[in-house]
């Protein structure tokens, strides 16, 4: 197993005619990022290159650049966009039950709808979370952080943001382990199922569930990623 940076990706793999993707003639395989999550990880288009040399090149890319950009904010806004769902399910009966999983997102741009939204997030501002193109946890807005955020930056930067309904998860009484001790807490849970999809592009090889991530965390906690400290990774009692 190599650790490359996308530069030394750039400056050290190669694309054979077969599409291979090679370094000091050997055939990677796999390659699985645990960067290019933020925009300070391309700061220069070398970076955005040697993220491309992988993608174009046959090597099983964790994630593809599709499923890559599919994790991020705006996307998914566009993503719950009425007809956007049925463009990847033929059948209406589950599209329909795939939207139920949906809460609104909205647009925070120029378009009459992200103007709509930017008002709706100023009214009533507990009723929404903004959300950035960002990953990890720590970037959300919430509550009264919201509009001072929206009516600070400019027109262009809030195209970056998108508004979400805030989930009104029910809280429960459990236990978290923090430091090594008990800490008896009123917590909400996110239950997160794992996918594996491999695919050549055209014909699907691997499509099934592969695990599940339970999060939780205390119920005035906002924010949930496990690596930023908000949250603890917990089993789910079956019953």
């Amino acid at each position: 197993m190599l650790r490359l940076t996308f530069a030394e990706i750039h400056d050290k793999c190669t694309v054979d005619e077969n599409d291979r993707l090679l370094i000091d003639g050997q055939e990677v395989a796999v390659a699985y990022y645990r960067s290019g999550y933020a925009p300070t990880d391309f700061p220069t288009d070398t970076e955005w290159n040697g993220r491309w040399l992988v993608e174009k090149s046959r090597a099983i890319s964790v994630p593809s650049l599709a499923y890559h950009l599919a994790g991020c904010k705006k996307i998914q806004q566009v993503l719950a966009n009425p007809g956007q769902v049925e463009r990847f399910i033929d059948d209406a009966e589950t599209a329909a039950r795939v939207r139920l999983c949906f809460v609104g997102l909205y647009p925070l741009d120029n378009t009459n709808k992200g103007q709509q939204a930017l008002h709706m997030a100023l009214r009533e501002p507990h009723k929404y979370v903004v959300k950035p193109q960002r990953e990890g946890g720590g970037y959300n807005v919430y509550g009264d952080d919201i509009p001072q955020l929206l009516t600070t930056i400019s027109d262009e930067e809030r195209k970056g943001y998108i508004l979400m309904d805030l989930i009104q998860a029910p809280a429960f009484n459990s236990v978290l382990v923090r430091n090594g001790e008990l800490v008896l807490a009123s917590v909400v849970s996110e239950l997160g199922i794992y996918g594996i999809f491999v695919s050549d592009g055209k014909n699907v090889v691997v499509n099934k569930q592969g695990g599940h991530l339970l999060r939780t965390k205390a119920a005035d906690v906002r924010e949930g990623g496990v690596a930023a400290g908000f949250a603890v990774i917990d089993s789910p009692l079956l019953i």
